[in-house]
C-alpha cells in the first residue's frame, strides 16, 4: 500500500495545519486523511473526493482498476463499512465573532465531530445535494483543532448520485466528502447567498436591469442595523438595513438602487454567436463601521426564453435569437476523480466539435468548476435530475406509474431540500438555460407544487418538467422527446424517421450506440488475449444494462451486413469507425437541415465515466472517437450537407451573419472516376437551411465530395460521403425505445473494395503546432485516413486538437492538416489508413 501509516498517533503528526486570518476569506479544508473504521491503515485524501477515488489514487485497489475485468473483481465489502476523514486546522476569531463550518456536499450518512464534540449525527445528516453550515464557535480552540467526518454509504432507496445502467455502480455508492469544506469567520451577520437576476430585453439592446437577492443571517439574538454595500463595474451602492435575528431574505431592484440599471450592457453570448461577457458583483454587510461578511458572485446579462410550438417542440431563444441546441450528455468520472484540468479540456472539446450545449442529467461535479467553464467559454447548460430516481431497479424505492420513485413523504422532503440548495447554487450561471425536474418521468403533483414554490421564488429560466414528451400540471408539455435510438441506425434514419428519434423536435438523448475508441485506447482497457478475436472484456466495457447494449454483437452484425466480415482487429475497428462517423455526422446534420422543425439534439453521450465502448464522443482517456470528428464535420458554422431523404445538397448557416459563396459538387463512381462536377452560387441566410443542388437518381453507389468556397474561390469547408445504391430498409413498426430494426442493410462493400491508393505525408513542427501535408498521388480515392499523435508508449496524446481527422482524399488531392498541442508536448505522428499506403 502506498502512503499507509499503521499507528494512530502518527495520524495527527501527518495532518497539515492551516491558519484562517481575521480578513475572513474562507479557509478551505483540503488536506485530510482517510481510514476505515477499525482499520489502522491511513491514506492521504484531498477533499472533495470519494472513498473510492482515494483508494484508487493511493494504489489500494490494485493495478489499474479500470483495466480488463479488474473493476469487477474489487472486493466491495469494505465499502459497506463507515470511513472517517480527518483534518486539523488553526483559526483565530475575536470575541464576538462567529466561526462557521460549511459542507457543500456529504455523501451520504455523516457523523461530524469537532474537538470531541458531535455537531451532526448520521441519523439526521444524510443526503448528497444538501449544503450544510454549522456555527461551531463554542467548540473552537485557540490552538490546533481536530475535525472528523465519518461517512456511511447510501442505502437502497436513498436519493443518491447515480450512474444508472450506463456504467458499473460506483464503489461505496460514491461515499465521500463530495463538495468543498470551508471555515468562515464573521461578525454578527453572515451573507449566505447572493443571486443576480438579469432583466434584458433584446429589443432594447442598450438597456438592462439587475435584481439582486441576498440571504443575510443575523447570528446574534437582537436586531442588527448596518449597510449592505453592492459593488460591481466601478459602481458602489450603500443600502441601510435592519436585520432581525435569524435568516433575512432581501431583494433590491433599480427602483431602489439606481446602480442596478445599466446602459450599454455587455451581453453574454455562446462562443459561436458572440462573446460570453461576464460580470463580478461583491455584496458586503457593514456594521459598526466594519465589514462583517461579504460574498462575490459572477453573472452574465442575457435573455433566455423558450416556447413550445403547436407540435410540442420546445424552441430556445438566446437574446431573442432562435437557437438549435446541439450538445452531448455529461457524466462524472465513475469515482468522481475529475480535475479542473480535465473538466476544462472537456469543455474545450465541446466547442471544438462545434456544439453549443452540455446536458447535465444529474447535478454533476464536486464544485462549480464545470459550470464556470460553460460560463466563461460560452456553452449552454441543461441541468436537472437524473433518471436514477425514476426506476426501482436503480433507486430501490417502488415506482409509481408516470412519477418514478419519489412519492413517500421522506423522499419528497429530501428531494425538495436538494432542489432548494441546487437552484440557489446554480442560479447565477448564465450558461444554465433550464431546469428539468424529471428525466424519463415527471414529479408527482405534490412534489412539483413544492418545487414550483422554490422555482418561482429564486429562478427565472424556463422550467421543463421532463426530458421526455410528457406534460405536468405546472410545467405543461415538456416540449422534449426521448424516443431513442440508443443503438445503431444508419445515416438515412435521421432523415426518414418521423415518429421516434428522427430530425424533428427536441431529442434530449440519442445516438448510434457503440462509439469504439481508437486502437491505442482499446489496448489500455482490454487485455491482449481478449482484444482479437473479440473476448469477454469487450462486453464488460459496454453498458451495464442487463437487457440491451451490453455486448459488441450488434455492431459486429451491422458491420458484417454492411461492409463484410472483418478479418483483423484493424479492419473491425476501422469499419466500426466508418459506421460511427457517418451515422453520428448524419444525426447532427439532419437536425441542422430540418431547423426550425428540429429544435434540439443531444448526443448520448458526450463522455464516459470509465473506459467504455458505448456512448462517447471522446473516450475515457480523452482521445476523440470517430463520433467526435463526425460531429465536428457536421457542426461547422456554415456547411454543405447531403440530405439522405431528398437526395440533395443543403447549405446551413448558424453563424451571426448571412453567407455568400459557391458550392462545388463532385460525384465519383465506385472506381473513383469523376462522373459529375457542378459549381453553383450560394447565398445562405442565418438559420435558414436551403437546398442548393439536387443529385441525379442513381442505381450504382457513388462517392460525393462537397466543397464550400469563399468569394475568392478558396475552400472554406468540405464534406465527403460514400452513398450506396440503395439505403437501409427499416422495420418502422418494430421501433422500440432503443432502436429501429434494419431488415435490409445498405450495401457498402464498394468502400471495402476500393483498390490501394498511394499517399505521401510530410510533417513539420512550428511551436505548439504540427503541420501534416497529405497528398493522394494515385487515381483512387483514399478513404478514412486517421492521424494519430502518439507518445513513447504508443498512447494517443490528449489534448491534440486536429483541424480535421478521419479524412478522405480525392485522386490527386492535397490536404494540409494541423494539430495543436502544448509547446512542451512531443510525439510521433502515425497514419492509420483504410485503403492507402504511404510512399
Amino acid at each position: 500500500m502506498k502512503n499507509t501509516l499503521t499507528l494512530k498517533t502518527l495520524l495527527l503528526v501527518s495532518l497539515s495545519l492551516t491558519m484562517a486570518s481575521l480578513s475572513a476569506q474562507p479557509l478551505h479544508l483540503v488536506d485530510w486523511t482517510l481510514h476505515k473504521e477499525g482499520d489502522a491503515k491511513v491514506y492521504k485524501a484531498v477533499v472533495p473526493t470519494t472513498v473510492g477515488a482515494v483508494l484508487f489514487d493511493e494504489g489500494a485497489l490494485g493495478a489499474d482498476p479500470y483495466y480488463s475485468s479488474n473493476y469487477h473483481l474489487i472486493d466491495k465489502a469494505p465499502f459497506g463499512d463507515p470511513w472517517t476523514f480527518e483534518t486539523t486546522f488553526k483559526v483565530k476569531a475575536r470575541k464576538g465573532q462567529h466561526v462557521l463550518l460549511t459542507f457543500n456536499s456529504l455523501n451520504f450518512y455523516a457523523d461530524i465531530v469537532l474537538n470531541g464534540n458531535k455537531i451532526a449525527s448520521s441519523d439526521k445528516t444524510s443526503g448528497v445535494f444538501i449544503k450544510r453550515e454549522y456555527d461551531v464557535t463554542p467548540f473552537i480552540k485557540k490552538g490546533k483543532n481536530h475535525l472528523s467526518v465519518t461517512l456511511s454509504p447510501a442505502r437502497k432507496g436513498d436519493l443518491n448520485v447515480g450512474y444508472v445502467d450506463w456504467n458499473p455502480r460506483a464503489l461505496g455508492e460514491s461515499m465521500g466528502i463530495t463538495g468543498d469544506v470551508f471555515l468562515s469567520v464573521v461578525d454578527e451577520v453572515r451573507i449566505a447567498d447572493v443571486g443576480v437576476r438579469p432583466l434584458y430585453d433584446p429589443s432594447v439592446p442598450d438597456k438592462a436591469d439587475l435584481h439582486v437577492q441576498a440571504s443575510l443571517t443575523n447570528l446574534s439574538s437582537s436586531p442588527v442595523s448596518g449597510d449592505v454595500v453592492i459593488e460591481f463595474e466601478g459602481r458602489r451602492a450603500k443600502v441601510p438595513v435592519t436585520l432581525r435575528p435569524g435568516e433575512n431574505e432581501l431583494t433590491w431592484t433599480p427602483s431602489e438602487v439606481g446602480a442596478l440599471h445599466l446602459d450599454n450592457p455587455r451581453i453574454w453570448w455562446t462562443w459561436d454567436l458572440g462573446t460570453p461577457e461576464m460580470y463580478d458583483m461583491k455584496v458586503s454587510f457593514l456594521g459598526k463601521r466594519k465589514a462583517s461578511d461579504s460574498r462575490t458572485v459572477s453573472f452574465g446579462i442575457r435573455s433566455i426564453e423558450s416556447t413550445v410550438t403547436p407540435d410540442n417542440h420546445r424552441q430556445f431563444f438566446l437574446n431573442g435569437r432562435p437557437v438549435l441546441i446541439k450538445g452531448g450528455g455529461w457524466t462524472d468520472e465513475l469515482l468522481m476523480r475529475d480535475t479542473h484540468e480535465s473538466l476544462s479540456l472537456q469543455a474545450r472539446y465541446v466547442i471544438d466539435m462545434g456544439m453549443n450545449t452540455i446536458r447535465f442529467e444529474n447535478i454533476w461535479g464536486k464544485d462549480d468548476y464545470i459550470y464556470d467553464c460553460c460560463d466563461r467559454l460560452g456553452l449552454l447548460a441543461m441541468v436537472g435530475w437524473s433518471c436514477q430516481w425514476e426506476w426501482e431497479d436503480y433507486c430501490g424505492l417502488p415506482e409509481t406509474k408516470g412519477f418514478g420513485c419519489i412519492n413517500d413523504p421522506a423522499s419528497e422532503d429530501m428531494a425538495v431540500a436538494y432542489f432548494h440548495d441546487q437552484v440557489l447554487r446554480l442560479r447565477n450561471h448564465p450558461s444554465v438555460i433550464c431546469w428539468l425536474t424529471g428525466s424519463d418521468r415527471i414529479p408527482n403533483e405534490r412534489l412539483e407544487e413544492r418545487y414550483m414554490e422554490i422555482y418561482n421564488k429564486y429562478e427565472y429560466r424556463p422550467y421543463v418538467c421532463s426530458a421526455k414528451g410528457i406534460s405536468s400540471k405546472y410545467g405543461g408539455h415538456s416540449g422534449m422527446k426521448m424516443e431513442g435510438p440508443y443503438e445503431y441506425v444508419g445515416p438515412d434514419y435521421w432523415y426518414l424517421d418521423k415518429k421516434a428519434g428522427g430530425a424533428y423536435g427536441f431529442n434530449t438523448e440519442t445516438g448510434v450506440g457503440m462509439n469504439i475508441p481508437q486502437i491505442p485506447s482499446l489496448r489500455r482497457m482490454i487485455s491482449p488475449s481478449d482484444l482479437w478475436p473479440i473476448g469477454k472484456d469487450w462486453s464488460l466495457h459496454c453498458t451495464a444494462s442487463s437487457s440491451n447494449m451490453n455486448s459488441p454483437a450488434r455492431i459486429a452484425a451491422v458491420m458484417e451486413a454492411t461492409y463484410g466480415k472483418a478479418a483483423t482487429l484493424e479492419e473491425f475497428v476501422g469499419r466500426a469507425h466508418a459506421l460511427d462517423y457517418d451515422a453520428t455526422r448524419a444525426m447532427f446534420e439532419s437536425f441542422r437541415c430540418n431547423f426550425p422543425t428540429s429544435t434540439g439534439i443531444i448526443q448520448w453521450m458526450l463522455n464516459s465515466a470509465w473506459p467504455s465502448l458505448y456512448w462517447q464522443q471522446y473516450d475515457f482517456y480523452m482521445a476523440p472517437t470517430a463520433a467526435y470528428y463526425g460531429t465536428r464535420k457536421a457542426c461547422r458554422g456554415v456547411q454543405l450537407i447531403y440530405n439522405y431523404a431528398l437526395n440533395s445538397v443543403f447549405a446551413v448557416n448558424e453563424t451571426p451573419s448571412d453567407c455568400e459563396g459557391r458550392a462545388r459538387i463532385k460525384v465519383f463512381d465506385s472506381s473513383s472516376s469523376l462522373i459529375l462536377e457542378k459549381e453553383v452560387p450560394l447565398s445562405v441566410r442565418v438559420n435558414t437551411p436551403v437546398s442548393v443542388f439536387s443529385l441525379p437518381e442513381r442505381k450504382e453507389p457513388v462517392f460525393l465530395s462537397l466543397e464550400l468556397l469563399d468569394k475568392d474561390g478558396s475552400v472554406k469547408e468540405d464534406n465527403f460521403y460514400c452513398l450506396p445504391a440503395q439505403g437501409n430498409t427499416y422495420d418502422w413498426k418494430r421501433t422500440s425505445w432503443f432502436d429501429t430494426p434494419i431488415t435490409e442493410f445498405a450495401d457498402m462493400t464498394f468502400v471495402t473494395s476500393l483498390p490501394k491508393a498511394e499517399l505521401t505525408m510530410g510533417v513539420d513542427r512550428k511551436g505548439g503546432e504540427y503541420i501534416v501535408t497529405l497528398t493522394n498521388t494515385s487515381s483512387v480515392i483514399s478513404y478514412q485516413n486517421i492521424l494519430q499523435l502518439l507518445d513513447g508508449e504508443g498512447n494517443l496524446i490528449a489534448p491534440a486538437f486536429w483541424s480535421d481527422n478521419f479524412v478522405s482524399l480525392l485522386p490527386g488531392q492535397t490536404k494540409v492538416l494541423t494539430c495543436k498541442v502544448e509547446d512542451a508536448v512531443t510525439g510521433k505522428i502515425e497514419l492509420q489508413t483504410w485503403n492507402s499506403t504511404l510512399k
